[in-house]
């Protein structure tokens, strides 16, 4: 097994989901100049957030992809992604709380999977890439929690 720190995690991690949102698959160039000003209309984002622990440099990280349209109020988000270095079986959830509303649960506890040639531990919700996924209000504070660690990491949608 590779003994990997979880900076090191985090920053592949991030390369990796960073490619697969780079370009909307929408955008090609048989497309045509329609697909081209509807792709010009949406704006992706990537949000990475790093939760120390006990000393540690990066006990768990989450990141946050959702897109909007130019100009829109609401967010989608499409993917969360959240791991665990170094691997230690677990579960995950994510939360939100829209502005001046209530914390609510997004999806449930789902059991986390081993990194393919890692030392770490995964959960993953949503497709990354896709326009889909539920429609929050710009301002909604998204968390990632494991079980059994205090802390979360969260993000607020621009």
């Amino acid at each position: 097994m590779l003994n990997q720190t979880g900076k090191a995690l985090l920053v592949g991690a991030t390369a990796a989901l960073a490619v697969t949102t780079a370009a909307p698959a929408h955008a090609g160039p048989q497309g045509g100049p329609r697909a081209a000003a509807a792709a010009a209309k949406i704006s992706k984002h990537q949000e990475v957030r790093c939760v120390t622990h006990s000393g540690r440099t990066c006990s768990y990280s989450a990141s946050f992809f959702y897109w909007n349209k130019k100009g829109s109020g609401s967010r989608g988000l499409n993917y969360l992604q959240s791991a665990r270095s170094p691997y230690k079986a677990g579960k995950a959830r994510w939360l939100y709380k829209q502005p001046g509303g209530t914390t609510h649960v997004g999806k449930s506890w789902r059991r986390a999977h081993q990194v393919p040639r890692g030392n770490a531990a995964e959960v993953e919700w949503g497709k990354a890439g896709a326009t889909g996924g539920p429609k929050l209000r710009k301002g909604t504070l998204v968390c990632v929690q494991w079980a059994h660690v205090a802390k979360k990491a969260c993000h607020t949608l621009k």
